[in-house]
């Protein structure tokens, strides 16, 4: 009799046991659905804001590091499975949609009180439908020759204080150039090493490369910065090591159709001080200003290259520093200018700001910029949204010698 009791006692438990196992599962798959769903609503609301961008988070998981030869930077689209071959071709279409869509707001609203023109940037007319990927090789003639401050151009202690050696040497000519956007989809790209291999490397105001080398690596050339950065002190501009044993150049916009004198009257940054400081401080130092006019022409020639009216205010940095390199590079790769598919709402790798406008542009003709980028570049898909650079050849690349 005892026995029979111990077998139902057991059997009771086993049940009871059971029930309570069942019910926390159904429990765990209820908020499971609930986190599923809330999650879903959150980013539903957000592609209602951006519906023409999706957005990811994701590791390059396609590169590799091989430190004898070249390093191999993608799989062969000929490799992807189907799937993936119509992920990177939505995300692409999506990517270059919300460009073209940006250029055509800013183009629908030209001359409107929503567009100011803080610069009195005068009338020009859009360009043809035409634009060719060569447009890069045309810069040559195009352009003028690449310009800063000389000593020459104005009776002033700012050019009293300019270097006596070029920003860079006639002679000074490179196989590979890497431009590094600031953006936060170098996160998780491994692609320090590889930005590493490139002869010149081109960092922006104060992008940091300690802590962050796996992504972004930690060569650097050349920086550009905006007079903001020189001018305001949390930047530390005078006394930080970030500015020290490098090539610097500046940036400060002026009116479309300012002298130079007008100009150095009124700069938008009081930078001068700052930078007559530096100089004193580092009188090695190879830091040089770009001539305020020479901003605008290269406004004029994105403009003229772009079939909808841009923004009236100067060119991003990006694009200053791929008018700088063009002529000294036989490959330009730029890294993170076109967004990849590690595309998130965050601003800059290195802190996590959120700013949807970095992307896409608020201030700058960046749409625009892009969209001429992506003309001229010569990577395919796989390279440019999801590792994450595109290549433009230079002037001394075999593209642009045999035109």
């Amino acid at each position: 009799m005892r026995s029979v009791a111990l077998t139902v006692w057991f059997f009771l438990n086993v049940v009871l046991l059971g029930m309570c196992g069942y019910i926390y599962l159904l429990w765990l798959q209820y908020w499971r659905h609930i986190s599923v769903k809330n999650q879903q609503t959150q980013e539903l609301t957000y592609t209602q804001q951006q519906p023409y961008v999706e957005y990811y988070d994701e590791g390059d998981f396609t590169t590799t590091h091989q430190k004898n030869g070249n390093p191999l930077m993608r799989i062969s689209e000929a490799l992807l499975d189907k799937t993936e071959k119509i992920r990177l071709f939505n995300f692409k279409n999506k990517i270059i949609a919300r460009l073209r869509q940006v250029i055509m707001k800013e183009s629908s609203n030209y001359g409107s009180v929503k567009n100011e023109n803080p610069y009195n940037v005068p009338y020009r007319p859009q360009a043809p439908n035409n634009v060719k990927s060569d447009w890069t090789c045309n810069m040559a003639s195009s352009v003028e020759k690449f310009r800063t401050l000389e000593k020459n151009d104005i009776d002033h202690l700012l050019t009293e204080n300019i270097p006596d050696v070029p920003l860079f040497d006639d002679n000074e000519v490179f196989d590979t150039c890497a431009i590094i956007s600031n953006a936060a989809t170098l996160r998780n790209s491994n692609l320090g090493y590889f930005i590493d291999q490139h002869d010149l490397v081109l960092r922006f105001n104060n992008a940091p490369t300690k802590g962050y080398e796996k992504d972004v690596g930690s060569k650097t050339t050349i920086r550009i910065l905006n007079s903001q950065v020189v001018t305001k002190p949390q930047f530390q501009f005078v006394s930080s090591p970030l500015y020290k044993r490098l090539k610097l150049l500046m940036w400060d916009p002026s009116n479309y159709t300012s002298s130079i004198n007008e100009w150095i009257k009124s700069p938008e940054h009081n930078f001068i001080n700052n930078y007559i400081s530096f100089r004193k401080s580092n009188p090695k130092s190879n830091f040089h200003v770009v001539h305020p006019q020479y901003l605008w022409r290269l406004w004029d020639y994105i403009q003229d290259h772009t079939t909808a009216h841009i923004r009236r205010n100067p060119p991003s940095s990006g694009f200053l520093g791929l008018a700088m390199l063009l002529p000294r590079c036989t490959v330009v790769n730029m890294f993170e200018f076109i967004p990849s598919e590690r595309m998130t709402h965050r601003c800059h790798y290195y802190h996590e700001k959120v700013d949807l406008t970095c992307t896409f542009g608020i201030w700058h003709p960046l749409a625009a910029e892009k969209l001429l980028m992506l003309t001229a570049n010569t990577m395919p898909d796989q390279t440019v949204f999801h590792t994450g650079f595109l290549s433009i050849p230079g002037y001394k690349s075999p593209i642009c010698t045999s035109l």
